[in-house]
């Protein structure tokens, strides 16, 4: 469903659907800033929890819910994509860069666009996935809805976030990961040079609380079945307690919210 006010054409050979609503005259500048950390940068999303471990833990959850026909909102360079089992991959991104990487690690079919308005069809996927992007929609109520709007009757939404910290929550976790109780000093030099050398400034949009992020869901038309974290499911591989997984499936419409 583009609509009329969707600019359509190719960049860094993808094609882009990026919308000329004046709500959303920021991506164009966002897109922007995203494409230049592509290039200058690979596997850029690896210190922030993104390990090999992750990403197969990440797709057999998602392979639990479905293996039907999967759009991933926000897949970067594709590394997760690469590994989610699905009979077909379809992939957005605001970084063309990005995308031009993913497209031939994935073979899915990539195209630059928001989760606020995808070039899709109603009911046209099983699953949909994002992993670190709901905290950077424009608009997150209706992103939540569009991917309502996309999936089949019941079909499910994973979607990771990342919750507010204070600095010293800040401090406790960078603490935790590399110096108590395993110091790793590779781990370190590497994590700090990425603070010095190329580093990655991201335009948050959104602070969510756990509650918060579920009520997003909740009005976007979804019922979360199951929430992961360190505080529920103390094995899952995730970067820290900030980190939160949403397993979400979309709600009948004659039933009330859960």
């Amino acid at each position: 469903m583009l609509g009329v006010s969707c600019k359509v054409g190719i960049r860094a050979g993808v094609r882009e659907f990026l919308s000329r609503d004046p709500r959303f005259a920021s991506a164009a500048q966002i897109s922007s800033a995203y494409d230049g950390i592509y290039t200058r940068r690979s596997q850029v999303w690896e210190d922030q929890g993104r390990t090999l471990q992750f990403i197969s833990y990440f797709s057999e959850l998602a392979a639990s819910c479905s293996t039907g026909r999967l759009l991933e909102i926000g897949c970067g360079e594709g590394y997760l994509l690469a590994q989610l089992r699905a009979a077909e991959k379809v992939a957005v991104d605001i970084s063309a860069e990005a995308l031009s990487k993913a497209g031939p690690r994935t073979g899915a079919d990539c195209s630059v666009a928001l989760a606020e308005r995808l070039p899709f069809a109603t009911e046209s996927f099983d699953i949909v996935v994002s992993v670190g992007v709901m905290e950077h929609f424009l608009d997150d109520l209706r992103a939540s809805a569009e991917i309502c709007r996309v999936l089949k009757p019941s079909g499910w939404y994973l979607a990771l976030i990342h919750v507010k910290q204070s600095y010293g929550q800040k401090v406790g976790q960078k603490l935790r990961e590399y110096i108590y109780p395993s110091f790793r000093p590779l781990a370190l030099v590497r994590w700090l040079s990425s603070k010095v050398y190329r580093p990655v400034y991201q335009p948050i949009q959104h602070g969510y609380t756990p509650t918060s992020a579920r009520a997003c869901l909740a009005a976007g038309g979804f019922d979360v079945t199951r929430t992961i974290s360190t505080a529920t499911e103390a094995a899952a591989p995730l970067a820290g307690p900030h980190v939160v997984i949403y397993v979400a499936r979309k709600r009948d419409p004659h039933a009330s919210p859960a």
